[in-house]
């Protein structure tokens, strides 16, 4: 095949031209994002209930939800979190789980559970969680001069025109909004005027209701015509309110004679601001079909026009991850080129000459190219995942392209021609290298077969590396020969190929280094011998003591930090407390404070004495200080209030969540203990474990009971109570203005007052009596008040309700739990399950564990049908535990946890760096096969192979040296990956020259003796 390729060069240069120019064209076409796009398997079930307290909304709403929803196929955990009005219901589905599927499921058991409800309970909203409901970018809008009045009409602006003009770019999918004041039209009533007058609240809601009718459209006919008659009698403005006419008795009064009608904004639920600014913010949610690129240069075009035409307003855009997928990439493709740089000197360095060099390096472009090709054919994106696998197989590829170029050299210099070089030189190398393919192949198959999402992350690695291996394998075998053929021709007549060094008789310098070094180890052979053997147990005691995670901690510029104050302040105090907190560490800052408006928010919603605040530093060294200055503060001033730190929601974050506590302990009370047991066993906990626990966020609430006795002493009715509370405490709304395009709720309410005024100054009308009077009763007569404390949130999971407590125990995991353990079941009035990254990173390390033996499986059974031999095999792969042993030394040495991407590059280190023993032991085998004594074909076996190891090692190192100096996400995600690899590389090459012989010539030295 290879002697038909180099007679038919012109033809396979072409076809590979081809190739080249469809794959840079592919390349352009590639979708880029930040992440493979997979289903994350996350529903959520929204539950809103107005005026219900969390208690009732748990017993009668949640938890038969719950019941109903655990029986959904597929479903691996269940956590609903309950508060006063509303409830969320989060449903965790095992990977592989069909999401639309599950969807479609969970509606009908959302339908199903709709009949055990009580009857005013609306239907529970199921929200399938997607990539793409995840915003792309913030638009802050804020007011330059900070008047309330242009706040208003800048919150118009925003609502009306902004939302809806970027709504209408086909790049954009949809804009949520919060922070926009709703509107509504205030009744305030003349107590007073109204007394005089004899008219009642009652009275108020009924005329409001009968002038506030649309009965519809009629059809009369009238001979040949018929005509379509409308009947009206809307309220459309605050003015037809005030012109509503009552009678009472002889009289006509007119509505705004004894009641303030006024169009005002509602009283805020929640504000947003952005720095110290109260602002609108618009969530930007990209179309999944559009790309980031074109998105973002709509909306800066969008906004710079917004900009200009509204100078009173400034639009400021946060938290974007354009900058983010934009900063990533290119820093991947610059390492990518960066390595393509470095290969390319290493073998100029090693080849003696420029032009083997661009033989190898053009190969390597060539084969890159139709890795990009394959991505298109295949649909894999370019991201993070699929072009750090690609910067990781620049330096696996060059290895075929340096062992054909080396071996048809060597044929050249020990006196074959050209074509007969090329030919040998290149057919020799079939089978090692397809064999060598395969072995590193084989380590990333079972890592597609990985539970969770990280196997479907990682399978577009694996498919990269195998993309790119097949690419350079394809052109090492035949486009590479034809290269050498075409630049070597000039060398065919008349010249006697150069001479290397060694074939001269005058050995280089790092071949007298390998002489002497081969010396030492057969001089101390039993030495490095038991060493090697020493590394197995020495393996498995470093695997045991480091530090064990998720996934490697990635450094961020960006910090949420969210608080819960813990106390019953209102939201201004609360927008006072939050205000207080801004930084100078931080470039940009922004909050959240109370409840918002998004309407794709699937976490339970912020409330009144909670805020959610954003930083952006310079610096990501600069988020811990400003992290610890903001605990201490609120330590100091606020010790009553909790705060978590966590870092902005993407793509990623969604998947690999990093802020799961070490360890949950989940506290099941009995119903018989209260808030307090809960107190006092937080203290015991604190005590035993000498940790700090934060808070248990409790409520305080002022219960109002009504005495039905004495309601049906004074003749009372129940609703009518309940009205004078709604009206005095929050606004009873009645009807709705229709302004044509905007509906604005009607609402009747008092002027606001204490809860001790409201119960001591208001009066409840009896039933009317036989003579049709009606009585005047105290409110306070009727009702009593006092305090108490609930669990503002009431959590709850497959087993019922917990409490949890999170607790960093790393490195002592066990003892811990045993001690909360005995704490907690001190007492029969609660009992103890666990939770957290501890037992997740405990299975995925044993799924690992199962991938590398089920790799190095794989690995011998290829090596044996290579080699023909079922001992060979075992030579190459005793090198796996040495290079392990290392790749953790390095790192321990570099502060790196041993976490999915550091295992994963130990997996794929063990099937790369026993390439060079698999190329060694078969030149050894071939030279033995012709008659060479086994301490000669070890020796020259060595020599010859020892220039092509040392350059695939290096290349394979160099190309991830890029990695460990840039500061984007790809590259944090990848740098354990790097140092593991380094690190078993380095020591890896040392054993391949100079251990693996060594055992070669401990098994086969008594045969050679026979």
């Amino acid at each position: 095949m290879i002697k038909y390729l180099l007679n038919h060069r012109i033809a396979v240069i072409m076809a590979f031209l081809a190739l080249v120019i469809l794959g840079c064209v592919t390349y352009v076409t590639l979708p880029v994002s930040l992440l493979p796009d997979i289903a994350i398997p996350h529903i959520t079930v929204q539950v809103t209930e107005e005026n219900v307290s969390a208690r009732e909304l748990e017993n009668t709403v949640v938890a038969p939800l719950r019941r109903q929803l655990m029986q959904v196929g597929g479903l691996n955990e269940i956590r609903s979190e309950t508060r006063d009005g509303s409830a969320v219901v989060a449903l965790t589905m095992d990977y592989g789980v069909n999401t639309d599927l599950a969807f479609i499921e969970v509606n009908e058991k959302i339908d199903g559970a709709m009949n055990s409800l009580p009857k005013s309970v609306s239907r529970p909203k199921a929200v399938k969680a997607s990539a793409t409901d995840i915003p792309v970018v913030y638009l802050q809008l804020t007011s330059r001069s900070g008047d309330d009045g242009m706040f208003n009409d800048m919150s118009r602006i925003a609502d009306n025109i902004v939302r809806r003009r970027l709504e209408q770019l086909p790049e954009i999918a949809m804009v949520d909004i919060t922070g926009v004041p709703g509107r509504l039209l205030r009744i305030i009533p003349d107590l007073d005027r109204m007394s005089q007058s004899g008219v009642t609240v009652e009275e108020l809601e009924s005329a409001l209701t009968a002038n506030n009718v649309e009965p519809g459209s009629m059809t009369v006919r009238d001979g040949y015509y018929e005509y379509n008659i409308h009947v009206t009698n809307l309220l459309r403005s605050a003015e037809d309110v005030r012109q509503i006419r009552l009678r009472k008795g002889e009289r006509v009064m007119r509505f705004g004679d004894f009641a303030n009608v006024e169009l005002t904004s509602r009283t805020p639920a929640g504000y947003s601001l952005h720095n110290g600014r109260r602002a609108v913010t618009l969530a930007v949610i990209k179309h999944s079909e559009e790309s980031m690129d074109a998105m973002k240069d709509a909306l800066k075009s969008t906004v710079d026009y917004f900009s200009e035409r509204y100078p009173d307003i400034e639009f400021s855009v946060t938290r974007s991850q354009t900058e983010l997928l934009d900063f990533t990439i290119s820093n991947l493709e610059q390492n990518l080129i960066l390595g393509l740089i470095l290969v390319f000197i290493v073998c100029a360095l090693f080849m003696g000459g420029i032009r083997s060099s661009f033989i190898i390096g053009l190969s390597i472009i060539v084969g890159v190219i139709l890795t990009f090709l394959l991505f298109y054919l295949f649909h894999v994106s370019i991201n993070i995942i699929s072009m750090s696998g690609l910067i990781l197989a620049v330096g696996m590829m060059i290895d075929n392209s340096v062992i054909v170029t080396e071996n048809i050299t060597q044929y050249r210099h020990r006196g074959a021609g050209l074509l007969p070089a090329c030919v040998s030189g290149t057919s020799e190398m079939i089978t090692p290298m397809l064999s060598s393919s395969l072995t590193t192949v084989a380590v990333f198959v079972p890592l597609v077969f990985m539970s969770g999402i990280a196997g479907a992350i990682f399978s577009d690695q694996a498919f990269s590396i195998t993309a790119g291996l097949a690419s350079s394998y394809i052109v090492g075998i035949t486009l590479l020969p034809v290269l050498y053929y075409i630049f070597s021709k000039k060398d065919r007549k008349d010249k006697e190929p150069r001479k290397s060094a060694e074939s001269a008789g005058k050995p280089s310098r790092y071949l007298a280094l390998y002489d002497r070094g081969m010396d030492f180890c057969f001089r101390h052979k039993w030495v490095f011998i038991i060493l090697t053997l020493l590394m197995v147990p020495a393996c498995v005691v470093l695997f045991m003591l480091m530090r064990q995670e998720r996934m490697p901690e990635i450094d961020s510029a960006e910090t949420i930090v969210r608080i819960d104050w813990n106390e019953n302040i209102n939201l201004d105090e609360n927008r006072r407390r939050t205000a207080a907190l801004t930084d100078t560490a931080a470039m940009t800052y922004s909050a959240y404070i109370g409840p918002q408006d998004y309407l794709l928010s699937s976490d339970i919603d912020l409330s009144s004495a909670e805020s959610e605040l954003y930083f952006l530093t310079a610096d990501p060294a600069e988020v811990v200080p400003l992290q610890k200055r903001i605990a201490d503060r609120l330590a100091d001033e606020y010790p009553a209030a909790t705060v978590r730190f966590s870092k902005p929601e993407n793509i990623f974050e969604k998947i690999f969540s990093s802020d799961e506590a070490d360890i949950e302990a989940r506290i099941h009370s009995s119903s018989a203990s209260g808030v307090e047991s809960l107190a006092l066993l937080r203290e015991r906990l604190q005590e035993g474990t000498g940790m700090e626990l934060a808070q248990i966020p409790l409520r305080s609430q002022i219960d109002i009971s009504v005495n039905r006795d004495l309601l049906a002493l004074y003749n009372v009715d129940y609703t009518e109570v309940e009205r004078v509370l709604r009206t005095a405490f929050k606004g009873n709304a009645v009807s709705t203005l229709r302004s044509f395009q905007e509906y604005t709720p009607i609402e009747i309410a008092g002027r606001e007052q204490s809860v001790d005024d409201v119960i001591n100054h208001s009066f409840v009308k009896s039933r009317p009596d036989k003579d049709g009077r009606t009585t005047e009763i105290p409110l306070r007569r009727l009702v009593n008040t006092s305090r108490s404390h609930d669990l503002k949130t009431i959590i709850a999971g497959g087993a019922g309700e917990y409490v949890p407590m999170e607790f960093d125990a790393r490195g002592r995991e066990d003892e811990t739990m045993r001690k909360i353990a005995e704490i907690v079941r001190a007492d029969d009035t609660h009992d103890v399950d666990f939770a957290g990254s501890y037992f997740s990173n405990a299975r995925m390390m044993k799924e690992l564990i199962v991938i590398l033996l089920v790799s190095v499986m794989l690995m011998y059974f290829i090596l044996c049908a290579q080699f023909e031999s079922f001992t060979q095999p075992l030579i190459v792969l005793l090198e796996i535990p040495v290079d392990t042993a290392f790749a953790l030394l390095a790192l321990v040495m570099f502060g790196q946890s041993l976490n999915l991407m550091s295992a994963i590059g130990i997996i794929v280190t063990c099937g790369i760096v026993v390439n060079d023993s698999i190329l060694k032991l078969d030149a050894i085998n071939e030279l033995r096969k012709g008659g060479m004594p086994l301490v000669e074909a070890i020796h020259t076996a060595g020599r010859r192979r020892l220039r092509a190891i040392i350059m695939t090692s290096l290349t394979t190192i160099f190309a991830m040296v890029p990695v460990l100096f840039t500061s984007d996400m790809g590259s944090e995600l990848q740098r354990p990956l790097a140092i593991a690899m380094i690190g078993s590389m380095i020591v890896g090459t040392a054993v391949s020259i100079f251990i693996i012989p060594l055992f070669y010539w401990l098994i086969y030295h008594r045969d050679e003796t026979k």
